[in-house]
């Protein structure tokens, strides 16, 4: 979720309105100075929302007048205006809605949401990346649907959530499932699964409130599992073992060419995966040495700014000798997309290394610890990595072994100067004891 700034204060009408620039950060709230409570809240993707904030007796109320586009500032305005006079008069215009929206949410089953969600959020939030809208599809079908989708939406408490991510956590959804595109495929539980699964029901929520269903996001309430922190890297031994096994499998044709340079490409950059994988020719400027990837094919697309990988000399003629047959670096055999993952070169790979618990993201976490340990900084190294905070880098620090050490260093050589210039006057005092 975006961070919010303090307020501001203006007059909202279409002049002010037009000149307020998104932040690409967190959102901006801007209070109108005419009508108490009214205001306009900026979100980096640029929409621009009219509310109307007041209290009744015991809590806040946020009352969501619309877009703009949908109403006018001066619409807006006299809709605020008018909910002022109901606030004064004792009523609590939100609190009528909200027992409106209890009757339509009550009567709406999760399946129903789940399904409407999938299919006109991607409208909602065109900032968010098809691969995420795939991740979300995959955790509310596969884990939600089987335990939550005969529920009505009202009956989505913080209890009912907590239990249901500790009955996924617990594996009560795994399943073995065939399917048309790739044979098999293995749902799990556990509890990176089930906080997976509760960050995409989170999202869903979120959309429900905008959308009006319901007031608050139950998901918020309910404390997600936390990963062990566990990352696993490579060796230099292990990497060694890996290039060679790579140059080994595409020289037998056991592997293809794409599937070769591919994971080269990753191990050299540190990239994510899809965003080698799907790769265009436009987003690769080879005198420059960078891979110039569009807000929306990277993680941090949500920011609306590109992402710039540097490439090392050998990625750099890499991607020279691939021959250019389509708009994709690596595309499939009808030239028209991206090929798939290929996730079956990549087991044969390791086999081939006798290296396991690998991933090809494995490449990306290396990457970091290595050119930390080499002594680079951890912003170089999260710049690197398109990393947009610089917490997701810190993690890599403990990789930095010297980190730190020259200034303790200087500290212990106060304290033992210091004991040497005593320990020395000691001395001396002594031998004129004994010369005298």
């Amino acid at each position: 979720m975006a961070k919010r700034e303090p307020s501001r204060r203006a007059r909202l009408n279409k002049r002010t309105l037009d000149a307020i620039q998104p932040d690409a950060d967190k959102d901006i709230i801007v209070m109108d100075t005419e009508v108490k409570g009214f205001r306009v809240r900026i979100r980096p993707s640029g929409r621009k929302t009219f509310e109307f904030r007041y209290r009744v007796p015991g809590r806040q109320r946020l009352y969501v007048i619309g877009d703009l586009g949908e109403k006018t500032a001066d619409e807006a305005l006299k809709l605020a205006k008018d909910l002022a006079g109901q606030v004064a008069r004792g009523d609590d215009p939100q609190g009528e809605k909200l027992g409106e929206r209890e009757t339509v949410s009550a009567a709406r089953k999760v399946s129903e949401i789940i399904t409407e969600y999938l299919r006109e959020g991607p409208t909602d939030k065109p900032d968010k990346r098809a691969s995420s809208w795939d991740v979300d599809r995959i955790n509310l079908q596969r884990h939600a649907l089987p335990i939550l989708g005969k529920k009505f939406l009202s009956e989505l408490t913080p209890q009912v959530l907590a239990n249901w991510q500790a009955a996924v956590a617990d594996g009560k959804t795994a399943l073995t499932e065939k399917t048309k595109a790739r044979g098999v495929a293995k749902v799990t539980g556990g509890r990176g699964a089930a906080s997976r699964a509760m960050q995409c029901m989170s999202a869903m929520m979120e959309w429900a409130v905008a959308r009006g269903l319901v007031e608050a996001n139950p998901c918020k309430r309910v404390k997600r599992y936390q990963s062990n922190g566990k990352e696993r890297y490579l060796s230099e031994d292990e990497g060694a073992a890996i290039w060679e096994s790579i140059e080994v499998l595409q020289g037998e044709g056991a592997i293809s060419s794409a599937a070769a340079d591919c994971f080269r490409l990753l191990a050299l950059t540190g990239a994510r995966r899809g965003e080698i994988v799907g790769l265009r020719w436009p987003e690769v400027d080879l005198k420059r040495g960078l891979l110039l990837l569009p807000p929306l094919r990277h993680k941090t697309g949500g920011q609306a700014r590109p992402k710039a990988i540097p490439m090392p000399a050998p990625a750099v003629s890499i991607l020279a000798a691939i021959p250019r047959r389509s708009d994709w670096v690596f595309p499939n055999s009808r030239l028209d997309g991206p090929m798939e993952p290929p996730k079956r070169a990549w087991a044969k790979v390791v086999k081939e290394a006798g290296v396991s618990g690998v991933s090809p993201h494995t490449f990306r976490h290396t990457v970091a610890s290595w050119a930390v340990a080499d002594g680079q900084s951890l912003a170089v190294v999260g710049k690197v990595l398109g990393h947009s905070r610089p917490q997701t880098t810190a993690r890599y620090a403990h990789f930095a072994a010297g980190a730190g050490v020259e200034a303790l260093e200087a500290v212990a050589g106060r304290y033992i100067q210091k004991r040497i210039i005593e320990d020395d006057g000691e001395r001396q005092e002594a031998q004129k004891v004994e010369r005298g």
